[in-house]
């Protein structure tokens, strides 16, 4: 594959073989047991790691993925939606692709990552026990850095990157 023909699919895909290879190496070293992996946001990065580890660790790893939102939506898309040939709708994905490949999906925000006793904090109050953690919170609009934009103006006009 040359650097013309590379994609940001593939960029995503090597970086979820990535983590794959890191994560299989360390959770295969546990004595048989399953390994556990806690994935720390639903985007495309964390959604994305999530299904591959599940996927590619034929069933030896648990992996629980740890997003508030009850559904995606397609940021890089979102022209298509501003160019009308798209709804919103249709870049609205939920979670239960990831459930059918065997992900564990927990509708929750998290509030500390404690490295030492490996164990994510939830907000409702739970901890999540890991053997390794991916951490791919996304990104936070800083609305006041742009003239003119807030919160209420992309219920009118969605963002695209």
């Amino acid at each position: 594959m040359t650097s013309s023909n590379f994609t940001r699919r593939d960029l995503l895909k090597a970086t979820a073989a990535g983590a794959v290879v890191s994560t299989l190496g360390a959770c295969g070293t546990m004595g048989g047991a399953k390994g556990r992996v806690v994935v720390v946001g639903g985007g495309w990065g964390g959604a994305t790691a999530a299904k591959y580890l599940r996927l590619w660790s034929d069933g030896a790893i648990d992996v629980t993925l740890v997003e508030p939102n009850r559904s995606f939506v397609s940021c890089p898309i979102s022209n298509l939606v501003l160019g009308g040939s798209r709804k919103i709708e249709e870049l609205t994905i939920g979670y239960d692709g990831l459930r059918r490949h065997g992900v564990n999906v927990v509708h929750d925000t998290v509030t500390a990552i404690d490295a030492d006793k490996k164990q994510v904090r939830l907000a409702a109050g739970g901890m999540l026990p890991f053997d390794r953690a991916v951490v791919s919170p996304g990104i936070e609009f800083m609305y006041e850095q742009v003239k003119g934009m807030n919160a209420a103006a992309t219920e009118t006009i969605p963002h695209a990157w």
